[in-house]
């Protein structure tokens, strides 16, 4: 198993953490994701100001300033090392293991919560005829132009490439997949779409 992955928004200055990097990356851009304080030290989005505002934005006390940047991202790190996972649909439930540990203590899950004793947000349920069903890429490559007028079908059918099996229509379209897009694909042959 991969080391925790840590990831920072680099506009909400919220803090998550997934099992691996893998599972980090699929969750979209605009994220600092760091395993250890040196990737965090090194992430050139890390300015001693954006340090000083993800301690302050996450931390109970906050501060005016670190006496250096090194400073800030040890004290950040450390802030956010005690951070549970994030369950996705990517990751193979290696998260399990983790509740019930000394740094994560264990919650009864109650009616509408996760196990970790999350409320999940809620998603309206897209209607329609692929409502319910899972989709399946046919091909191993995305077949659509990165820097042309479909850069929008490029950036749908690579949704379903780094998810790397069959996703659920629901979530494709919460992550940003278009269901036009996903039309164009079956007809082309790219991707398929079966009942779950």
């Amino acid at each position: 198993m991969e080391n925790k992955c840590y990831a920072i928004n680099l506009k909400t200055l919220e803090v998550k953490a997934y099992v691996s990097k893998k599972a980090a990356q699929t969750q979209g851009n605009g994220s600092a994701l760091f395993t250890n304080m040196e990737e965090l030290c090194e992430d050139r989005n890390m300015s001693t100001s954006k340090i000083i505002d993800i301690y302050n934005h996450n931390a109970d006390k906050p501060v005016k300033k670190f006496s250096d940047r090194k400073t800030g991202i040890k004290r950040v790190f450390n802030l956010v090392e005690d951070t549970p996972i994030t369950e996705t649909y990517w990751d193979s439930g290696e998260y399990n293991a983790k509740i019930g540990s000394k740094k994560t203590p264990q919650v009864e899950a109650l009616p509408g919560m996760t196990p970790l004793g999350i409320k999940p947000k809620k998603v309206s349920k897209p209607r329609g005829t692929f409502a319910g069903k899972m989709i399946r890429p046919l091909v191993k490559e995305n077949p659509r132009k990165v820097n042309t007028k479909e850069v929008c079908g490029y950036a749908s059918f690579q949704l379903l490439l780094r998810h790397g099996a069959a996703m659920p229509y629901e979530y494709y379209i919460k992550e940003g997949g278009r269901l036009q897009d996903l039309k164009w694909d079956i007809d082309h042959e790219w991707a398929e779409v079966y009942d779950a």
